[in-house]
């Protein structure tokens, strides 16, 4: 984590540097690769003595068995850049010429991209999940009681990013000061969209934890190349109908498929007893009240944040007292 923030570090000073400060370079995209490439640099120093002291050995037994589960794992990544990135790379290509009077496709790509990074904080939450929940899974994988325990990492988890949700998408008044541009600020409503979908690649997360428990890595490979096929023909046929709304459901979809496909492998290969009527109920009743909340509409700054801070306090209270419903019944 410390390595992380550092390159982090590097990676925002260099950039602020290269990009406003400095007089001697004039603002370019490829001063942001140095930045990148400075930044992922410091990995090199910070692992110096493992990598000095590493030597490359192969074990007729272990080396072919990590190969076999791991390869599949690297085209599952390549293929997930894909489902990342796509619709960024194709929304300029597939919007028709003037979709946006007055516009150019860069115009809208911009709303888009700049709307992304409010969903990011959902992504980064899901990230962090990731570090801890994937050791979680292997080291607990031999106890009896395993299905049942990652129902529930994955029930509380769904909580946590319907918390989030709705914390995002009922405080975009507030949030959207954030983007800079105000021009920006009319692509808000695909905010809630975005995070929703990334909500559902983290449960994706969680129900892959059975390809990985059974060395069937390779199924990973193909969902995902699966959820690249939505991807590109979602974007194909929304994007000329819906602008950037369209990727931003695009993406939805893509991250949904590959959910519920990845679900009914699982449950055939390694069943686990997922909680998903209580999971969809969740997601369900955050939808419809942030699309409530937000139709209220409140001018004074100050009432708004207040009004959004009380509904998110009582959403989590409403949550409290039926978590510990169902905690009392499924211990009785």
């Amino acid at each position: 984590a410390v390595d992380k923030l550092i390159n982090i570090g590097i990676l925002v000073g260099l950039n602020v540097y290269f990009l406003k400060y400095s007089a001697s370079y004039q603002p370019d995209i490829s001063l942001v690769v140095l930045a990148n490439l400075a930044a992922n640099g410091f990995y090199l120093l910070f692992f110096a003595s493992t990598l000095l002291s590493w030597r490359p050995t192969y074990d007729k037994s272990i080396s072919p068995a990590m190969y076999r589960y791991a390869y599949p794992i690297m085209l599952t990544g390549l293929a997930g850049m894909t489902n990342e990135m796509f619709s960024r790379i194709t929304l300029i290509k597939w919007l028709p010429e003037g979709f946006y009077p007055g516009r150019s496709e860069e115009y809208a790509l911009g709303i888009f991209g700049a709307c992304y990074k409010l969903a990011m904080l959902m992504n980064l939450t899901i990230q962090a999940f990731r570090y801890a929940a994937e050791p979680f899974f292997f080291s607990n994988a031999a106890e009896k009681n395993s299905p049942h325990l990652f129902a529930r990492v994955n029930h509380y988890f769904i909580i946590v990013c319907c918390t989030i949700l709705l914390a995002v998408s009922i405080n975009l008044d507030v949030l959207k000061y954030f983007l800079g541009d105000k021009a920006y600020w009319e692509g808000l409503h695909i905010v809630p969209i975005l995070l929703l979908a990334y909500l559902f690649l983290g449960i994706y997360y969680n129900f892959s934890v059975w390809f990985k428990l059974t060395d069937k890595t390779y199924y990973g490979t193909i969902i995902t190349v699966i959820g690249m096929a939505i991807t590109i023909a979602a974007n194909y046929f929304l994007i000329p109908l819906e602008g950037y709304e369209g990727s931003a459901v695009a993406a939805l979809l893509c991250y949904m498929g590959m959910t519920a496909l990845c679900y009914v492998l699982g449950q055939r290969y390694y069943p686990i007893p997922y909680q998903t009527t209580w999971g969809f109920a969740y997601i369900l009743f955050t939808l419809l009240l942030l699309y409530g909340v937000n139709a209220v509409p409140v001018e004074n700054q100050i009432l708004a944040f207040a009004f959004h801070s009380g509904v998110i306090l009582a959403y989590l209270i409403v949550i409290y007292f039926i978590e510990r419903r169902n905690f009392s019944l499924n211990r009785a």
